[in-house]
């Protein structure tokens, strides 16, 4: 994913919010919007973490704490909106959460279910690592475009 663009975006977000209406500043939005969709890089650690060390009941716990974090988030970023009427960095944020959503109510639950039973599913298993990894990667890439195509379109000249 990438990462936000400033390391005062904090700084930026206030200022924006302080000011008095008018346009929005698109380094700010950009910093906000990636600052919630890498916000989900903490949860994918967590749940390496548990599925590495064979703690599968804690990686339950860390689905049902994804699951509910991923809707705060979209609900976070259809709040922040569309970019002066462009929303196609939202849009792909919000795929991208989406994406994380899917993984984290279908894919994880199911290869949890696999590890955690006496019964080896290898093909199975493999399977969803694989849609896993896919869904990352597809998400990263759509991300990445839109930030990058956004940042073309928007920046000072």
């Amino acid at each position: 994913m990438k990462k936000v663009i400033s390391g005062s975006a904090a700084l930026i977000m206030v200022c924006t919010l302080l000011s008095c209406g008018g346009k929005k500043d698109p380094m700010a939005y950009n910093n906000e919007l990636m600052t919630v969709i890498n916000s989900e890089e903490a949860h994918i650690n967590e749940m390496n973490s548990a599925m590495q060390s064979k703690k599968f009941d804690e990686a339950e716990k860390v689905v049902l704490k994804w699951g509910d974090a991923v809707k705060e988030d979209i609900k976070k970023v259809e709040k922040i909106g569309d970019f002066n009427g462009d929303d196609q960095l939202q849009q792909a944020i919000l795929k991208g959460l989406k994406g994380y959503g899917k993984i984290v109510s279908d894919d994880y639950p199911k290869l949890i279910a696999i590890r955690k039973s006496s019964t080896q599913d290898p093909v199975a298993e493999q399977r969803l690592l694989d849609n896993i990894n896919k869904a990352f990667e597809d998400m990263a890439n759509g991300v990445n475009v839109a930030s990058d195509k956004f940042e073309k379109d928007y920046a000072k000249k």
